[in-house]
């Protein structure tokens, strides 16, 4: 990647960070191979998380039954 806007929008994936306890922006930790690895660090704290890119999923939401 050339630089840091190239990497956000062709690699970047937006997951529920463990750390944050909110959505965040990962990228993969090797950019040179981002395609074969789903190893991806969170742009804010820096926590690792295994992510399939492809695997599109919705969290879970807790439901309040009365």
């Amino acid at each position: 990647m050339r630089n840091t806007a190239d990497l956000l929008m062709l690699s970047g994936v937006v997951r529920l960070c463990p750390d944050c306890l909110e959505e965040r922006i990962f990228v993969p930790v090797d950019c040179d191979r981002a395609a074969e690895h789903c190893e991806f660090c969170c742009t804010t704290c820096g926590a690792a998380l295994l992510v399939d890119p492809l695997f599109e999923y919705t969290p879970a939401r807790p439901r309040h039954v009365a």
